[in-house]
């Protein structure tokens, strides 16, 4: 074994779901960088697009094929991996980072109406079950892969509500509802999918710092929270997702890593 090469992702075609947030927008480009034919499923193309053209790509950066994209509709995922593996052949590498939420994600758990709770269920995690499904297809012929779910730390603890005071934001309850679903459902598919060689783990970022989004009483209450003092940056992310998707985890499946600069050890 070349330990030079460990993290490298040369010739690995990788899916990526949810390229145009944050940390789906870091995780594109440094795949690139460490080799990798990236594949961006996107729900809306001329948004995406009009994203692509104000990023300052390094140069060895290599621009991603991208194809629409709707996790939550069945056709729409079948049609975006059938036509990766037209134009590829194979897919090593699945990444699951959409986002899909209703305009009233940010209500609060009181004034959660069931018709909202059920659609952002079923677009998120249903989204999540229909992507590791339909990819499960491929990779189980060709005898190997790695699928990586996007998970949170509140899908292992519960939200620190004191930060929330005197603000207009809140961890929506669907939230922990959804992420919690998909760090028990990548064990689950962990242990089923062990027998084809597919790897599947979760990786669960603290919170990520947004000036678009984040008011500046939570950003810091939050950082006073954790132990390394500060929110995290989308770049935060990169190590830890590079080492689950490539050779140097060869032997990881079933986990849930988080990175949160210690926040869950408190």
């Amino acid at each position: 074994m070349n330990i030079d090469n460990l993290f490298r992702l040369d010739n690995k075609v990788v899916i990526l779901t949810g390229g145009s947030g944050l940390i789906g927008k870091e995780v594109m480009i440094n795949l690139s960088l460490f080799g990798a034919k990236v594949v961006v499923g996107v729900r809306d193309i001329i948004k995406f697009e009009k994203q692509l053209g104000l990023l300052q790509l390094p140069k060895k950066c290599k621009m991603p094929v991208y194809y629409c994209l709707d996790i939550s509709d069945e056709t729409s995922v079948i049609e975006f991996f059938h036509k990766t593996i037209n134009n590829f052949g194979k897919i090593d590498i699945l990444i699951n980072n959409a986002w899909p939420r209703t305009s009233d994600w940010g209500v609060k758990f009181e004034e959660i109406k069931i018709e909202s709770l059920y659609k952002n269920l079923c677009d998120h995690a249903g989204g999540y079950f229909l992507c590791c499904q339909k990819v499960a297809n491929y990779m189980k012929k060709q005898q190997e892969g790695v699928i990586l779910n996007m998970g949170s730390i509140y899908g292992t603890v519960g939200p620190n509500f004191p930060m929330y005071k005197n603000t207009d934001m809140t961890c929506p309850a669907a939230y922990s509802l959804i992420k919690g679903g998909i760090h028990t459902f990548t064990k689950y598919l962990a242990t089923y999918l062990a027998p084809y060689n597919i790897r599947v783990n979760c990786l669960a970022p603290g919170g990520i710092s947004d000036n678009t989004r984040q008011e500046p009483g939570f950003v810091k209450s939050y950082n006073k929270r954790t132990p390394l003092g500060r929110m995290g940056k989308p770049e935060d992310i990169i190590g830890s997702t590079i080492f689950l998707v490539s050779d140097a985890s060869r032997y990881v499946t079933g986990e849930v890593l988080v990175v949160d600069g210690g926040w869950t050890a408190w």
